[in-house]
């Protein structure tokens, strides 16, 4: 066999994945062809144990291949494969020998279903080790089936908290919820391997793990015995429903099909019909392919970057931050979570207090969460020292200035922490918008400082926005990247320009719903219509939430900088200077807060600028709001302040929540079509005015008969 190999003894039979030519295991077709004829073999064998396995490093199985998955082009088409799949692991399932998936690295999928036709699975502590069914990413429900099995294994509730966010857990969750039987060190990991192997010929261990999986106390056995009551199993869906739809809002079909799934309890033949149906329906639909597309820009991303900046980097143990403030303190607190000592410095205790409690915040959700512990909080936090001074700065390996959004201010602040860093350390700064060439102008080494961007909250938003100035090397460039996917982000390279990429795109949009409002429009019509579009709040309400002055002082600086068309609507002026409202966090802006109240702040209406109020249809508010960030996207590719339009929409997935359903705003465009994107931004031109005057990337596109992605 190519891609499996097997090796037996008297009682054993050791079956190892090693798919060719490539760094990880996936269940591919010509696999799970190999797979099927194995089984047949093994049916017959006298062994009485038989081991599945992985040759690769840091990899049990990572799922289904992808790239098939994309291909799939009707429901037959996918009925077909999931039936296929459906029954080769049902035939491991009914395998007489005892079974066994010895997972160290991902096990996820496809992978994860294999497991779960095993009688017991064994397990890393390898950090690498994370184990679920993440499907519902790609717009499908696991369709091998996972949906049956795994909640068998360990009860719906736990089972709805995988699949249903698509989550992976580590071996020690896994071992804590049962899912997996033993979790042995990843440091003599053969060596306790050949030891569970060798105890499994013995049905006295095999049956001491069974018993592990049943209920102990009495307290235990009669919950586990509710939950398989009907009005319980009603109960936990019902919640189940809830959650979907406050985090989703209904937008990814995937979730709600896995609910309808368990909507009745079943045998497991009937329930392996519905999982079969439901990943038909799902898996030719445009949701899916947008999802999957979006996994392989991610990837894509990935690759070009390494192309592009391949030097090896010595990643940092210690950092520092210079502002202490929201931004600031999140810097600190993502720094101290991946483990490196952190210097805050700023011109008051109480900026430094505000640092310490918005990290001390962030750590208190992940607790809540339990993903955390209280003594690995008070160990983090203490790896956060603050100072008035550059104290410590002399051992600092990267530094991130988050100061007042105000040039001189930071040219300042950047000059005095250069001159206390190591020669060979990274300076940056977290300025949303302001120019990091002008920055570097006032350095001694500008080739060792760049833009790194952080998106608020940083313990939330994975978007990280690597800004190069004129003077900026390519080894910062690959440091910056490097150091931001050790962080856990999502690193996308961007020029130097007003705003960069992401609020060069999304700031006009937030001053064309001003726009909108000065028109007459209704503020929370407009964001009700763009709710409805998939965006996760509409333009109003994220003002607010960011800060109306935050927001206000971006569109400046966009304005100075881009002239005519990013002109700063009149009412937004109006709002911050007379009206001097904040947001969310004064408690008026767009809307009132109080008491958990929110309203819509009618004073608005009575602004001299402001019209009577006129009814915009939906699809009025979509195009003006939407088209804009199009248009201005066409710009940035032009000006090649981004790489290519995927590696724009990855940006505004992850830093603007743009749904990923749609693919991307460039994807979105696509879908209607280019020659209709500049039909309708030329009647917008008419209409409106010069903010709408089409880009010539976008007419050369008309031209060429192709759209964003060529």
């Amino acid at each position: 066999m190519k891609h499996i190999h097997v090796q037996k003894n008297d009682w054993l039979i050791r079956v190892t994945f090693d798919l060719q030519e490539q760094k990880i295991n996936k269940l591919s077709s010509d696999v799970m062809q190999e797979l099927d004829s194995l089984l047949g073999d093994i049916k017959s064998s006298p062994q009485q144990v038989v081991s599945f396995e992985s040759a690769k490093n840091n990899i049990f199985i990572a799922g289904a291949d992808i790239q098939e998955l994309q291909k799939i082009d009707s429901p037959e088409m996918a009925k077909e494969k999931a039936r296929l799949g459906q029954e080769i692991f049902n035939r491991l399932d009914a395998l007489p020998q005892t079974t066994i998936a010895i997972i160290d690295g991902a096990c996820a999928g496809g992978g994860c279903e294999l497991a779960l036709a095993c009688d017991f699975r064994l397990a890393s502590d390898n950090p690498k080790t994370k184990i679920g069914l993440p499907e519902v990413k790609l717009g499908i429900i696991p369709g091998w089936g996972g949906t049956q099995r795994l909640p068998r294994l360990i009860g719906l509730p736990e089972a709805l908290a995988i699949i249903l966010p698509g989550k992976l857990v580590s071996a020690e969750k896994a071992y804590r919820i049962k899912l997996v039987d033993q979790v042995v060190s990843s440091a003599q990991f053969n060596v306790h391997v050949e030891q569970f192997l060798e105890n499994l010929k013995h049905k006295s261990f095999q049956a001491s793990l069974l018993k592990r999986r049943q209920p102990k106390s009495p307290l235990q056995k009669v919950t586990a015995f509710a939950m398989q009551t009907h009005p319980a199993r009603l109960l936990i869906l019902k919640k189940a429903q809830q959650n979907v739809m406050k985090t989703s809002k209904g937008f990814y079909p995937a979730p709600l099909a896995v609910l309808d799934v368990y909507r009745n309890k079943c045998s497991f033949e009937e329930g392996l019909k519905r999982e079969l149906a439901a990943f038909s329906d799902l898996a030719s639909t445009a949701i899916c392919k947008h999802l999957i597309g979006l996994f392989f820009l991610n990837e894509q991303v990935k690759k070009e970057q390494s192309e592009s900046y391949p030097q090896n980097v010595e990643l940092p143990t210690s950092g520092a931050v210079i502002g202490a403030g929201v931004m600031g303190g999140g810097i600190a607190w993502l720094m101290s979570y991946k483990g490196l000592s952190v210097r805050v410095k700023d011109i008051n205790w109480a900026s430094i207090e505000l640092g310490y409690q918005q990290a001390a915040s962030y750590f208190s959700q992940l607790q809540k969460q339990r993903r955390i512990k209280q003594g690995a909080i008070d160990y983090a936090m203490n790896r956060i020292g603050g100072s008035l001074q550059f104290t410590g700065f002399n051992r600092t390996h990267v530094a991130i200035e988050a100061v007042v959004e105000v040039m001189s201010v930071k040219k300042q602040v950047l000059q005095e922490a250069e001159a206390e860093l190591p020669e060979d350390s990274l300076l940056c700064s977290n300025t949303s918008a302001l120019s990091i060439t002008e920055m570097a102008s006032v350095l001694a080494r500008p080739e060792q400082f760049c833009g790194m961007h952080f998106f608020n909250p940083v313990n939330r938003m994975p978007l990280v926005e690597i800004v190069k100035g004129q003077q900026t090397s390519e080894q910062t460039i690959a440091k910056a990247i490097a150091i931001s996917k050790a962080w856990g982000k999502v690193p996308i390279v961007v020029g130097d320009c007003p705003g960069f990429l992401v609020n060069r795109i999304l700031l006009p949009y937030l001053n064309e719903a001003a726009y909108l409002l000065q028109e007459g429009a209704d503020i929370e019509k407009v964001d009700l219509a763009i709710n409805s579009f998939g965006m996760p709040m509409g333009p109003f309400q994220l003002a607010d939430e960011v800060g109306i002055d935050v927001g206000y002082k971006v569109a400046a600086i966009l304005q100075d900088g881009f002239g005519e068309r990013m002109t700063v609507a009149p009412v937004l002026e109006h709002i911050h200077d007379k009206l001097k409202l904040s947001g969310k966090k004064g408690g008026r802006g767009f809307y009132h807060y109080k008491n958990k109240q929110i309203e819509v702040n009618e004073l608005l209406y009575q602004a001299d600028c402001v019209a009577d109020s006129q009814d915009f249809s939906d699809q009025d508010i979509v195009d003006r709001l939407m088209l804009v960030m199009v248009n201005e996207a066409a710009r940035c590719l032009d000006e090649d302040i981004v790489t290519n339009a995927g590696q724009l929409d990855l940006a505004m997935i992850m830093g603007t929540g743009f749904p990923a359903w749609r693919g991307g705003l460039c994807r979105w465009a696509d879908s209607i079509g280019c020659d209709e994107v500049v039909k309708r931004l030329q009647k917008l031109h008419q209409q409106v005015g010069n903010r709408y005057e089409v880009a010539p990337y976008l007419l050369k596109c008309v031209e060429q008969g192709h759209g964003f992605y060529h």
